[in-house]
């Protein structure tokens, strides 16, 4: 079994991880919904390197690997060079959920323009129970105009807006069935 000599034995510090470490980094399998909608939706320009090469991530660790549920965005544009520390937590499952998800939705409200494509994804595959979570009630557009702070019109008109672009770029999933079926 491995264990980790230079994390600390307390949840208050993060601790660096090694490049050996690193390699028993994962996504939660309760966050992998969260991060598939956080990557495939997301713009890739949102994404973006930052001139801080260190990252923060708070991580379930089983004794074996560590697994983050948020911070998805600091995980896609880690390298080489990239000094990664980790908190070790034991949050419930349950929690995990609800942080993965807060963090896409915090994320999307922080987009601008509203990108509609991410609403739509959200509302479809939000948990109804973390959507009363966190709005205390299912979600509408009336509750993301309220919490970005622009008024309905603005949200129509994005959502005209983006009715008409000309090219949607397939997931992944999509791909390989397209492969698979030979279109």
């Amino acid at each position: 079994m491995k264990t980790s000599n230079n994390l600390p034995k307390s949840s208050t510090q993060y601790a660096r991880l090694s490049s050996k470490d690193l390699l028993s980094l994962y996504i939660h399998p309760e966050a992998k919904t969260a991060y598939k909608l956080y990557v495939e939706y997301f713009p890739i320009d949102y994404i973006v390197l930052t001139e801080n090469q260190t990252i923060h991530f708070d991580v379930f660790y089983d004794r074996m690997n560590f697994y983050f549920y948020n911070n998805f965005s600091a995980q896609l544009v880690m390298a080489n060079s990239t000094d990664v520390y980790v908190k070790k937590l034991q949050p419930t499952i349950s929690s995990i959920n609800l942080e993965s998800w807060k963090y896409v939705l915090e994320e999307f409200l922080n987009l601008n323009p509203v990108n509609i494509d991410i609403y739509n994804q959200l509302k479809v595959q939000m948990p109804e129970g973390i959507q009363r979570k966190l709005f205390g009630k299912l979600m509408t557009i009336e509750d993301v105009c309220r919490r970005k702070g622009i008024s309905r019109h603005h949200f129509d008109y994005q959502q005209a807006k983006q009715k008409c672009s000309v090219f949607k770029m397939p997931s992944f999933d999509e791909l390989i069935q397209r492969n698979v079926n030979g279109d």
